[in-house]
């Protein structure tokens, strides 16, 4: 008799599934999840920007009437009388014969302090011109300067907005023909009349301290009617 080797027949039932041939894939319905790729943060110079952008644009809608600049300028014109310490018992008083100023602006955000209110910031450059007031026996005194307030308004109704204002100012003053300078502070209060949502009516009063030469503690109260637009 003959014994036959027994012949070792690869298991292809089993050597498939691990080499991976043959295989059927079955459709199980399921959709493989596929990873999302991390998202890289935001580099903070552009965020940063993003959030100036959004503060200093948010200004304009500080005004009466939204979508305008932060930015303004405007001008007035009135009368001025000096209030001054001549060194008598008696102050030296007079009245000029015209008196006006410019000024220009830049808007913050509007803030809220109480339920329903809309305040507005601003930085302001101001600049007077005064005219020529008689002091009587004194002589005469005129001034000019400039100066740098910070402003806060509020809008009581859609087109009017009150506003009060507080700063320093450097005033070229002449009296009695001798010219003198000096720093003072101001600071004063006003109204706005929106026209429309680039143009306003104003009326300021302003007061300004100062001294020039002779006048010691000169007092400037300075009423005003004029105009501003917003950009």
């Amino acid at each position: 008799m003959y014994s036959y080797p027994i012949l070792n027949v690869p298991n292809f039932n089993a050597s498939h599934k691990q080499i991976g041939l043959f295989e059927e894939k079955q459709d199980t319905g399921v959709i493989p999840e596929t990873s999302t790729p991390e998202r890289e943060p935001m580099p903070k110079p552009p965020l940063l920007a993003a959030l100036l952008l959004t503060v200093f644009s948010g200004a304009a809608s500080g005004a009466s009437y939204g979508d305008t600049s932060p930015i303004y300028a405007g001008g007035g014109a009135g009368r001025m009388q000096f209030n001054a310490d001549c060194g008598g018992p008696r102050q030296c008083k007079g009245q000029d014969n015209g008196s006006g100023k410019l000024f220009a602006g830049f808007n913050f955000a509007p803030f809220s302090v109480w339920q329903g209110s809309e305040l507005t910031s601003s930085l302001e450059l101001v600049g007077y011109r005064g005219g020529k007031a008689s002091l009587g026996q004194r002589g005469a005194a005129s001034f000019g300067g400039a100066g740098l307030s910070y402003r806060i308004s509020s809008r009581e109704t859609d087109a009017v907005s009150v506003h009060a204002r507080v700063g320093m100012t450097r005033l070229s003053g002449k009296f009695d023909g001798a010219s003198s300078a000096s720093t003072g502070v101001t600071g004063g209060v006003g109204m706005a009349y929106a026209l429309d949502k680039h143009l306003s009516l104003t009326a300021d009063y302003d007061l300004l301290r100062a001294s020039f030469g002779a006048l010691a503690r000169t007092h400037v109260h300075l009423l005003t009617l004029g105009a501003a637009y917003k950009f």
